[in-house]
């Protein structure tokens, strides 16, 4: 696995480590395309500000991608990441 190739890896598990935004990530699985206010009124006591913050983070390590719709921002999950943690994890039992 190459250097670039591990530090995405790194990126997607600091990501997967909080719980709020493996929520959002299965909303985002369930129902694609979700407003910003849309996940902070289906996530338990998170404000549409918190919702963003976690996006941001998830957005960097390629798990999201959002579209401007008017006033709106969508968001769609990418199991491109995902996939490569599973081809990782894979490897590294298969190796062990």
């Amino acid at each position: 696995m190459g250097e670039t190739e591990t530090g995405r890896l790194d990126d997607t598990l600091r990501a997967l480590a909080d719980p709020t935004r493996r929520r959002i990530l299965r909303l985002l699985h369930t129902e694609p395309g979700l407003t910003t206010n849309q996940l902070a009124s289906r996530t338990t006591s998170m404000t549409r500000w918190g919702v963003m913050k976690h996006l941001a983070v998830l957005r960097d390590a390629g798990l999201v991608h959002s579209l401007e719709q008017g006033r709106h921002r969508r968001h769609y999950r990418d199991d491109a990441p995902i996939e490569v943690l599973r081809r990782w994890l894979v490897d590294e039992t298969e190796a062990g």
